[in-house]
């Protein structure tokens, strides 16, 4: 598409871009306890699992599992490992989000803090030897802070400029001056 303007003349494309509607950082804070036979807790790593979000006028509903290794000391001082997914949601208000078919939801992690306190079991006194938690040493209470930046767009076309060619202005209105005779001083008498 070529568009003339006085002296200019603008070459554009129609680009299909993503516009970006809003974006937010959402807090999420999960808890859980887990029975473990450790004596020590060597390491935990939290991440992001597989998620799925629901756009609502002028929100965002995320519902996904943060996946978490825990690496322990048994009593017997072998390295051990568990995994363990912990369902979450939270909600993001975003002013001016629609549902549409043209909404792309994009979700980047900003950080994952894990805090955990390995608490002994106190024994049982009438405990019996087919006790499901016979040989469990203590509880892993644990609380996950996840930022998540929620960001909603919105595919748009847009006319962008992709060439300028300029033309110099030509002065048509040029002043010309034209010189007459003294007809006075040249009149024959």
């Amino acid at each position: 598409m070529i568009i003339h303007k006085q002296d200019l003349v603008l070459a554009t494309e129609r680009l299909k871009v993503l516009r970006v509607v809003g974006e937010r950082v959402a807090q999420v804070v999960v808890e859980s306890e887990v029975p473990i036979n450790a004596i020590k807790i060597d390491k935990i790593h939290a991440s992001l699992g597989p998620f799925e979000d629901h756009v609502f006028e002028n929100k965002v509903v995320k519902q996904g599992i943060i996946h978490k290794q825990v690496f322990y000391v048994d009593p017997d001082n072998f390295v051990r490992h568990i995994s363990e997914d912990i369902p979450y949601m939270l909600t993001v208000d975003i002013p001016g989000v629609k549902p549409s078919d043209y909404v792309e939801v994009q979700n980047h992690l900003v950080d994952i803090d894990t805090d955990f306190q390995l608490v002994p079991r106190k024994p049982r006194r009438h405990g019996h030897d087919d006790d499901i938690d016979a040989g469990i040493l203590a509880v892993l209470r644990q609380k996950v802070v996840a930022h998540i930046l929620v960001k909603v767009s919105e595919w748009a076309q847009v006319d962008v400029v992709t060439d300028v060619q300029a033309f110099p202005k030509i002065n048509s209105m040029q002043r010309s001056f034209c010189h007459k005779p003294n007809l006075v001083n040249s009149r024959i008498l």
